[in-house]
C-alpha cells in the first residue's frame, strides 16, 4: 500500500469521528435540553395540583369542623332530660307557632 493512500484514510476516518462525536454532542444536548424542559413542565404541574388538593383540604376540615359543632348539639340536646324546652324552641323558630300571650308584628313594605 501507498503511504499517501493510508495518511488519506486515516485522515478521513479521524473527520468521521470528529463530524460522529459532533453529532453526539448535539443529541445529547437536546436530549438534555429535553429533560429540562420535562422537569420544569411537572413540577409546574405538580404545584398547580398541589395548590388545589390545600384548597380542598382547607374546604373539607371546614365542613368536618361545621359537622361537628352541629354533632356537639345535637349531643347536648339528646343528653339534656328537659325536651319540652327543645320542642318550644323548634315549633317558636321553625315552624312559627307562638305563645298564647304574645304579639308578633310583621314589617310590610309600603307600595
Amino acid at each position: 500500500m501507498n503511504k499517501s493512500n493510508i495518511s488519506g484514510s486515516y485522515v478521513r476516518s479521524s473527520e468521521k469521528k470528529k463530524n460522529r462525536s459532533g453529532i453526539f454532542k448535539v443529541m445529547a444536548s437536546f436530549a438534555a435540553f429535553s429533560l429540562i424542559i420535562y422537569s420544569v413542565v411537572t413540577i409546574i404541574s405538580q404545584q398547580v395540583q398541589i395548590a388545589k388538593l390545600r384548597q380542598e383540604e382547607k374546604e373539607i376540615n371546614e365542613r368536618m369542623s361545621e359537622a361537628r359543632q352541629l354533632n356537639d348539639e345535637y349531643s347536648r340536646l339528646l343528653s339534656s332530660e328537659d325536651e319540652d324546652a327543645y320542642m318550644e324552641m323548634i315549633a317558636v323558630e321553625r315552624l312559627g307557632y307562638a305563645y298564647p300571650e304574645e304579639r308578633r308584628f310583621y314589617i310590610v313594605e309600603a307600595k
